[in-house]
């Protein structure tokens, strides 16, 4: 009767849509952005990159489940196997945050002095990813 009621169906609304990951390209090598936008697992990894670097529990702007501990272990005079033990735990827990990585695989850890080189492999459903990080 009146213009603005019409009697249609309504479409089925809640048909979820797949969201395809995206980010801004990291440079590994320097940590800088380089302004390009990448997709898929190279979007993941530069996820996982930024949320290694950035301090847990230090910035108010990022929740609790963002960022890693990773400095607490820079200068500590522990052994080897318990620095390895650590970094294992602080990227997995990290790193499995995201719900696109599936799995991590080989950790490897270079301690250099007040350094530490971390290299792993991330396991995405777009693809699988290699990861390196100084911190």
């Amino acid at each position: 009767m009146f213009p603005f009621e019409e009697d249609t169906e309504e479409e089925d609304i809640n048909e979820e849509e797949e969201w395809y990951p995206k980010e801004y390209e990291v440079d590994f090598a320097t940590g800088k952005l380089t302004g390009k936008i990448v997709e898929g697992s190279k979007a993941i990894a530069a996820w996982c990159y930024l949320a290694l670097l950035i301090p847990r529990y230090k910035y108010y702007q990022y929740s609790w489940d963002y960022g890693s501990e990773l400095r607490e272990l820079i200068g500590s005079n522990n052994s080897d196997e318990y620095i390895e033990s650590e970094v294992n735990r602080f990227v997995t827990e990290c790193v499995s945050e995201n719900p696109y990585v599936n799995g991590i695989e080989n950790i490897q850890i270079e301690r250099q002095e007040s350094t530490l080189k971390i290299t792993f492999t991330i396991i995405t459903d777009y693809g699988e990813e290699e990861v390196d990080i100084n911190v």
